[in-house]
């Protein structure tokens, strides 16, 4: 369901914008900022076959039940998080989703708003998902996000997820989803990774999202050795010099849509001058301020494209790798040293376009001074 800007504008929470923009551009340079936002990765097992992405390779490992997410979340680290992000492998694939969704609502009393990220090929369970997690947060006046995973039509994303019959069941689950949003509104979108694979096929996904109402946002491929471990994979799915030219037009038109409420443009502007020209990263990133990422482990991460920091299920609390509780792993100052020495290194040449519109927005400056420039 698309929003006016007007709409935008009296619905935002400005209290946490003025605050955010505060901590960003002031505090954050006299201490360590709290995390307001927290990817939570709730299982590892994933049914689909990604090109760009091995997590549905890996060696099945117990993950922690319900029980053991209520002990990791007594820590008080918890009651300050804002924005949560359910993610995975599949969240769907998880029987307890929704008592876990709730766990994290009474444990996190600040929180204003719950993302779901899902691949939308179990349409009926998705669906449900959704249904009993609006009524979760109805109770508690927490808005609804669920992007679902969407690489192309027809056969181009059948291709990227190696699932003979997923977009039919992808279009099936988005379908349902505008039915729900109908009766509940909530925000939908679909999330497209660009890769060699289907660039020449992303405007043609954009008419097909456009013509039903569902707003469309894009990731470009990136290649780790952590979390998707897909760097045998980069010969395969990364940008020729000949596919660049008409990568660099695509990202022009998306840095074009430039507005008070499009963040995003200001990402994709960068994004262009990175590749392009070479520009090191100017778009701000929660996770080298104030966001983390705990796993279905245990594992807690300043980012997903790096190292682990520690484990919070471990109890050596006096072991750097492993850590105790998420507070004293991410309060470290072995791991502080080690995120500063990111923002200085690998941060400068990063793709990653998560939470970039919450960093843009308590970055406000850069944001305003692009409006104005075009720089």
């Amino acid at each position: 369901m698309r929003r006016s800007l007007l709409q935008k504008l009296f619905t935002a929470r400005w209290d946490t914008i003025v605050r955010g923009f505060y901590e960003y551009n002031f505090l954050r340079h006299f201490r360590v900022l709290p995390p307001r936002q927290l990817q939570i990765n709730v299982t590892y097992r994933c049914n689909a076959r990604c090109t760009m992405c091995n997590i549905w390779q890996m060696e099945p490992r117990a993950e922690m039940a319900l029980e053991d997410f209520a002990r990791v979340f007594q820590d008080d680290i918890f009651r300050g998080i804002e924005r949560l992000t359910l993610a995975g492998g599949e969240p769907s694939l998880r029987q307890d989703l929704i008592p876990l969704a709730q766990l994290c609502m009474d444990k996190m009393p600040r929180l204003g708003s719950l993302t779901l990220i899902t691949n939308g090929l179990a349409a009926e369970r998705i669906v449900a998902d959704t249904r009993a997690l609006l009524g979760l947060c109805a109770e508690r006046g927490i808005h609804l996000n669920v992007s679902v995973s969407l690489d192309g039509v027809g056969q181009v994303h059948d291709e990227m997820r190696n699932v003979p019959g997923a977009f039919a069941r992808v279009e099936r689950c988005l379908m349902g989803l505008k039915e729900l949003q109908a009766e509940h509104p909530f925000w939908l979108g679909a999330g497209c990774v660009i890769t060699r694979k289907n660039l020449y096929h992303l405007r043609e996904l954009q008419d097909w999202c456009e013509e039903r109402g569902i707003e469309l946002g894009f990731q470009l491929v990136g290649f780790h050795e952590t979390y998707v471990a897909n760097i045998e994979q980069q010969g395969e799915l990364d940008f020729t010099q000949a596919d660049k030219e008409y990568l660099f037009a695509f990202l022009e038109t998306l840095a074009a849509e430039r507005s008070l409420s499009n963040f995003m443009a200001y990402y994709w502007d960068d994004m262009l001058k990175m590749y392009r020209d070479g520009r090191p990263r100017q778009t701000p990133c929660p996770f080298a301020v104030d966001s983390f990422v705990l796993d279905a482990y245990g594992d807690v991460y300043y980012c997903l494209s790096e190292r682990k920091i520690g484990n919070c299920l471990s109890g050596d609390v006096g072991n750097a790798s492993l850590g105790g509780p998420c507070s004293a792993i991410y309060y470290r100052p072995e791991n502080l040293r080690f995120r500063e020495t990111l923002v200085r290194s690998s941060c400068l040449h990063c793709n990653s376009g998560c939470f970039v519109n919450i960093g843009i927005k308590k970055d406000l400056k850069k944001y305003l001074w692009f409006l104005l420039t075009g720089r």
